[in-house]
């Protein structure tokens, strides 16, 4: 059992709480945070982990929260989700460790944290 803890940022309460359903499922502890601003209070506690970002998100935007937390000198890995698909060339660009377009399964999910958690993620 991985002992990962994904920081899943996503500002939809039952959106949210089904993914952290899902991660859970998979072995990862999770911890939840409504907003960019709740991550950031936390962010000096992120030690381990990665965290997994909606991109569509009320201030700071995700791509402001992810130069914030590289300022920070947290190199948690960030995995960004959108249902959007023409902001995948952004997610890229913004040199996220993976990228998903929502609607995902949690076969999908779970792949995606267990290759960030060994180090093998592809973008």
């Amino acid at each position: 059992m991985c002992k990962n803890v994904v920081h899943l940022v996503e500002d939809d309460s039952a959106l949210r709480a089904t993914l952290t359903r899902l991660i859970e499922s998979g072995g990862y502890s999770v911890k939840q945070y409504s907003s960019g601003s709740e991550l950031l209070r936390s962010a000096s506690s992120i030690k381990e982990g990665c965290i997994l970002l909606d991109i569509n998100m009320p201030e700071p935007d995700s791509f402001s929260l992810q130069r914030a937390l590289v300022a920070r000198g947290i190199k948690t890995p960030v995995i960004l989700m959108t249902g959007s698909g023409n902001l995948t060339l952004l997610a890229l660009r913004a040199e996220a460790a993976d990228f998903m377009q929502k609607p995902f399964g949690r076969r999908e999910l779970l792949s995606v944290l267990g290759d960030i958690a060994v180090g093998t993620a592809s973008a």
